[in-house]
């Protein structure tokens, strides 16, 4: 009976842990999207008003501008 058990687990191994690494892989993808938004709204945010209106945005705007620029990727 363990034997046959141990087989059971052993094929199903491959599967769990390839669906596991799968989840980290999304999550970390997400991590590293999040720090890029981070990173664009901390440029967006030191630009003076006269630059931000030169690209079209208002102060308010930027987090919006920020995540509509993820949203197309």
């Amino acid at each position: 009976m363990t034997s046959l058990a141990l087989s059971s687990l052993l094929q199903t191994s491959p599967r769990l842990f390839g669906r596991f690494f799968e989840h980290c892989s999304v999550f970390l993808a997400g991590i590293e999207e999040a720090r890029a938004m981070a990173l664009r709204y901390d440029a967006l945010s030191q630009l003076s008003d006269s630059e931000l209106a030169a690209r079209g945005l208002e102060r308010p705007d930027i987090p919006r501008a920020v995540l509509a620029n993820f949203g197309r990727s």
